[in-house]
This record gives structure tokens, C-alpha cells and sequence, in this order.
């Protein structure tokens, strides 16, 4: 288990905890995108959205460094296998976004310091503007 998986089965949520599963699965989105690119070529929307996953990974670490959390590596090819057509890959991004979304609620539901809670709202917010983005394109095939 990784990411918002993982968050979800963890009934005692910590500062660090919830740092290491926005990063797990910031990485499981950027290394998604980067899967159905390498599949389907420079397809829309995944070649618009994984920038802004590389700069969610950011935040996050900057947050990790703040508040002295090891930065893990990045395993999330382990969990993700390359889409076989753009439908499966629009399955796959929804899918991950609303995880993402329903992980990052959770968190924001918590007592945590101002600037994660900032930090987390942006990455909530993008989320939710990349299921949009991706259920329309799935809408448009």
C-alpha cells in the first residue's frame, strides 16, 4: 500500500505520517501521468497536469524539510503499470484524483500547523481541477 491508500487505513494520523502520504502519492500521480504519456504520447490532459504535479512534490518537501521528516523515495512505480489505452488512462487519473481529494479532506479535517494546512488545500484544490479536466476529456471521447 502507498499514498492515500495507506492514509486511509491509518487511524492515527501524525504530522509526518500525513507528509509521507501526500508525498507517496504525489508521486504515484506524477509517475501515473508520465506512464500514459510514455503509452499514448504527448496526449492532453496528462501533458498539461504532470507540471503541476512536480510542483506539488515540491511543497511537499519543503514542508518534510520544515518539520524534519525524512523524504522517502520514490516507489510509486511499483504500484502503477503503463495504461494500454487513453480511456484506461482517464479511469486511472479520475480514480487517483478523487483518492487524492478524500485523503487530503481527511488531513484537513485535523488539527495541523497553518502552513500544512495551506499546502494541503492547494494540493486538494489542483486535484479537484485535474478530475474536472480529465472527466471532461473522458466525456469528449
Amino acid at each position: 500500500m502507498y499514498g492515500a491508500v495507506r492514509a486511509k487505513i491509518d487511524k492515527n494520523l501524525k504530522l509526518e505520517s500525513m507528509l509521507i502520504y501526500a508525498i507517496e502519492d504525489e508521486y504515484l500521480a506524477r509517475t501515473e501521468y508520465e506512464l500514459a504519456l510514455k503509452a499514448l504520447g504527448n496526449e492532453k490532459p496528462f501533458n498539461s497536469i504532470i507540471n503541476s504535479e512536480v510542483h506539488h512534490i515540491n511543497w511537499i518537501k519543503e514542508l518534510m524539510q520544515k518539520y524534519n521528516v525524512d523524504i522517502p523515495e520514490d516507489k510509486s512505480l511499483d504500484y502503477l503499470k503503463e495504461p494500454s489505452s487513453l480511456e484506461e488512462a482517464l479511469e486511472y487519473g479520475i480514480h487517483a484524483e478523487i483518492e487524492n481529494i478524500d485523503m487530503y479532506e481527511r488531513f484537513l479535517s485535523l488539527d495541523i500547523p497553518d502552513d500544512v494546512r495551506t499546502v494541503f488545500k492547494k494540493l486538494r484544490d489542483a486535484s479537484k481541477g485535474h478530475l474536472l479536466v480529465l472527466k471532461n476529456r473522458k466525456e469528449s471521447l
